[in-house]
């Protein structure tokens, strides 16, 4: 026999070998849904209560959506265009940050400018970036404008130089300093 042909017969007799011993194996299907070993306790059983007392407080919430009355608690207050200077806060110790009755700190922010077109609003914010001041925008619906800022800064006085410099700088002397809240 020639050696190619010995080589076929031997494998073909190692196939035959290989799914006789397989076949049985994979057709039992005996191996193949092996259980694997949780050491994750079972959840417990929840209290009647405890579902109860969620459903109640969806509803609850479900209810004040519906009403308005959620909506009315995270509103934020409208704040008015600045036609002046807000006051300065009684003076302690020279400059220092104080706090007032609601012991919130005091800051203080300018207001550039209050638009109806967002995009002027932004144009202008971006053109005080560009020169290095900390500008940003808060809209208001109600009035249906948006308005321009610069600050926040802790020290009257500070806010008090960047208002000359604006001024100075923007050619617009109704920039106005604002008490700062933050939004919360």
């Amino acid at each position: 026999m020639e050696q190619h042909l010995k080589k076929r017969i031997l494998g073909a007799f190692v196939t035959v070998i290989a799914v006789a011993i397989a076949l049985p194996i994979v057709l039992d299907g005996s191996r193949s849904q092996l259980a694997l070993q949780s050491d994750i306790p079972p959840m417990p059983d929840m209290p009647e209560w405890s579902r109860v007392e969620d459903e109640r407080r969806v509803r609850i919430e479900l209810e004040q959506l519906a009403s308005g009355e959620a909506a009315a608690q995270i509103a934020v207050p409208d704040t008015d265009v600045v036609e002046q200077n807000d006051p300065a806060p009684p003076r302690g110790q020279s400059d220092r940050t104080e706090l007032d009755s609601n012991q919130l700190p005091y800051a203080w922010t300018l207001q550039l400018g209050a638009f109806s077109d967002q995009k002027n609003a932004f144009a202008l914010r971006d053109q005080l970036r560009a020169k290095g001041y900390k500008a940003y925008t808060q809209e208001f619906t109600g009035d249906k404008l948006t308005r321009v800022y610069v600050g926040p800064e802790l020290q009257r006085s500070q806010i008090e130089t960047l208002q000359k410099q604006l001024r100075k700088e923007l050619k617009q002397q109704d920039i106005h300093i604002k008490r700062y809240r933050a939004e919360s």
